[in-house]
């Protein structure tokens, strides 16, 4: 084990390990494409889940629950497309222990199919209006149907936590008995505490077949996720739901990165994770989500591996390990010591700098990108240059996160030609927007001009006036929140906003967008987030547009 490898736990593990019934490893269940999707402000495009499964497939996660293809087209297609990329990993779809459900799961030829029902009462009373009887039938009758197209079958018992346990038991054996390979329990409003999670994981352990693999599914509305599952590995369960970030519903999921490293660096226990790519996953997310890292997270945050304290920072430099409990190097994000910040330094980056130049740069400050996405990153560049423009590390950093949370050029049904506004002393602040518009592959231009109480406010109005005209049936979309940074100081520094747009129907898109000048930043990151909404219809409403 090398230097940057070696791990310093607590002295007495050894001996609290030997009332614990540890796995000899763990199977990671990844459902950032599924639940992690269902985070408000998320919605991703069918490329973006391509190749969010490849990554997931490069890091290693043995299970990709790619969505739930009776929810819609777009979740449909995309279960069906993932599992035809011939990934390593298993791919495998969510469906209710319903007949119409299960019927799409199979007909996207998945690997394995998840099946659900709810057995809390709570559940059973004021949602699926069913008694626990009803419920058990229900669980045997469409395992037992889910068997006869799939050798693997996972049951989640919704609501587990608050579920009598005597009858969550009953459930889970009835699913074993119907077919059911894995059990599944879930924490879905995360309203347990690692004991309490524990003792369900350790009393279904005693109660089901050796061979069931049980499964860990928390949520962290009151911060316990990731506590929680590894209170549930503790008690022998051997898969971990997990999505990237911990993206999900409300307060989100256990994080991936804080259960994979939780597991090797303070238990010893193995999974099949490759922990190099793990700050590269969690680059990605980032990109494609545009929601940032928070600077405090576990592991991946910006401030992770940093150290201020005058003391840590000279322990750190006499031995890492004083004030850090792995090697950054270990999850793939490079220590930048001395002469890593000189070379970083000595790459200057302007409108004259190649591709291998930005693409280096890029690299050392962990950011990936593809041929595409690197010509117009130089593109960028050369525009800024050519005006007179410094390029900061910051500001490459910005013009990067900007072309890569833009939507695929295969996907765009909006694109800017031309805005102009005009405002002053004594002038109502007025822009005009000329948008090419897609419609059926064949791309026409549309004009619209609207009045505001600020430049911003004009060309965003504009901007809607034009896409409600043409996109009646979406309906009008709404500016629900917006940010405005300055990336450098100074007059010319680069304006980095943020938005989300709310849709009549209350589907939420984040999207953002970098450029000098702050009106076109506006527009640009509300053109990003329209172009998602629409593609969402496309799949969803087959062409909502037309």
């Amino acid at each position: 084990m090398t230097e940057s490898k070696k791990i310093f736990v607590s002295p007495h593990i050894d001996d609290v390990r030997k009332d614990l019934n540890l796995p000899d490893r763990v199977y990671i269940f990844d459902t950032t494409l599924r639940d992690g999707e269902q985070t408000p402000g998320i919605s991703f495009t069918l490329q973006e889940k391509i190749t969010i499964a490849q990554q997931l497939d490069k890091l290693g996660v043995d299970i990709i629950e790619a969505g739930m293809p009776v929810v819609s087209k777009g979740d449909y297609e995309a279960c069906k497309k993932i599992s035809k990329l011939g990934l390593n990993c298993e791919v495998i779809g969510l469906a209710r222990i319903a007949r119409q459900d299960i019927d799409k799961v199979i007909e996207c030829d998945m690997d394995s199919i998840h099946v659900f029902i709810a057995t809390s009462d709570l559940h059973l009373k004021d949602k699926l209006k069913m008694t626990r009887e009803e419920v058990l039938s229900a669980i045997v009758h469409e395992i037992e149907y889910a068997k006869e197209h799939f050798n693997i079958i996972e049951f989640s018992a919704e609501d587990a936590t608050r579920t009598d346990l005597d009858f969550l038991i009953k459930a889970n054996i009835a699913a074993v008995e119907a077919g059911a390979t894995r059990i599944n329990v879930p924490d879905t409003v995360g309203t347990i505490t690692p004991p309490g999670y524990a003792y369900i994981i350790r009393k279904l352990r005693d109660a089901l077949p050796k061979n069931i693999r049980i499964s860990c599914h928390c949520h962290d509305d009151f911060g316990l996720s990731t506590a929680n599952t590894l209170a549930g590995i503790e008690q022998g369960a051997s898969q971990a739901h997990t999505t990237i970030l911990g993206i999900g519903e409300r307060a989100g999921n256990a994080s991936m990165e804080e259960v994979v490293m939780s597991l090797y660096a303070l238990y010893g226990v193995q999974t099949n994770i490759k922990y190099k790519f793990i700050y590269e996953t969690a680059i990605l997310l980032e990109q494609i989500t545009n929601m940032r890292i928070p600077v405090n997270f576990p592991l991946v945050g910006s401030n992770a591996f940093r150290h201020e304290s005058g003391i840590h920072a000279h322990a750190v430099i006499m031995n890492p390990r004083t004030y850090e409990p792995i090697g950054p190097d270990l999850i793939g994000i490079p220590r930048s010591d001395e002469i890593d910040d000189v070379i970083l330094q000595s790459i200057g980056v302007g409108k004259h700098s190649g591709g291998h130049a930005i693409a280096s740069k890029l690299n050392r400050l962990g950011v990936m990108v593809d041929r595409i996405q690197l010509q117009e990153i130089k593109n960028r560049i050369k525009v800024l240059g050519d005006k007179g423009k410094q390029i900061t590390d910051q500001d490459l950093l910005a013009i990067a996160q900007a072309v890569l949370g833009t939507i695929p050029e295969m996907e765009k049904s909006i694109e800017l030609e031309e805005l102009t506004v005009v405002c002053g002393m004594n002038v109502t602040p007025t822009a005009t927007v000329r948008l090419k518009i897609k419609h059926e592959d064949e791309w026409s231009e549309h004009i619209a001009s609207a009045i505001g109480v600020g430049p911003v406010d004009a060309a965003c109005n504009a901007l809607s006036k034009a896409f409600t005209r043409y996109f009646n049936k979406i309906g009008e979309v709404k500016l629900a929140e917006y940010n405005l940074e300055a990336i450098t100081g100074g007059t010319d520094a680069l304006g980095h906003v943020r938005v989300r747009l709310e849709d009549p129907r209350g589907f939420l898109v984040d999207a953002r967008a970098t450029h000098e000048d702050i009106v076109m930043s506006s527009v640009l990151a509300m053109i990003n987030g329209l172009n998602r909404i629409v593609a969402k219809y496309k799949l969803e409403l087959n062409n909502l547009s037309n």
